[in-house]
């Protein structure tokens, strides 16, 4: 017979829960903004509260340590979604943008959201399961990642930005071809 499972058997401390919580967080309105179009206030709105929600998220991982009791590959992804959520925003930040900044922001957003669900997975996967070792622990991690990657892999592919085509005045700069 399965445990009665709570959110309380899920966190371990107070940065557990606040990690629980804003991930969930994350991953609801992570989902609106793939199923919504990218333009307006709304996208802008909801892509700045996963922005800062995703920046407490990583930053509370690095207070839990539930797994091993110290650093490890849970915390090593925590840093690498940051700097995807960092790599994200800078192109907007811009002035002026960058060419092609909406396919910069769409890929490094989008791969900070299957970083986010590769982690709830596994965390879900790992909790529900009975208790297992550190490598087991590990193997799952693995497994659910590389899963979570071919799936993210695909969906990123199929619903990207087109390219932007480069402005008239750099058509005209281009070498004719001609010979002098």
């Amino acid at each position: 017979m399965m445990s009665h499972v709570t959110l309380a058997g899920f966190v371990d401390s107070a940065a557990g829960a606040i990690h629980a919580v804003v991930a969930m967080l994350c991953i609801g309105v992570g989902l609106i903004q793939f199923l919504r179009p990218k333009r307006g206030a709304g996208h802008r709105a909801r892509g700045y509260l996963y922005v800062y929600a995703m920046l407490v998220a990583d930053g509370t991982a690095m207070l839990v340590y539930q797994f091993s009791g110290r650093f490890n590959l849970f915390h090593v992804g925590a840093i690498v979604n940051f700097a995807c959520i960092v790599a994200a925003i800078v192109p907007l930040l811009r002035s002026p943008r960058p060419a092609n900044w909406k396919r910069k922001h769409y890929y490094f957003i989008s791969w900070s959201y299957v970083s986010l669900i590769s982690a709830a997975s596994t965390e879900i996967v790992v909790r529900l399961l009975p208790p297992m070792t550190r490598g087991q622990i590990g193997l799952t991690a693995f497994v659910l990642s590389i899963v979570s990657m071919t799936i993210g892999y695909i969906l990123i592919g199929k619903y990207r930005p087109p390219a932007e085509a480069p402005p008239v005045s750099a058509k005209l700069a281009e070498p004719s071809g001609a010979a002098t």
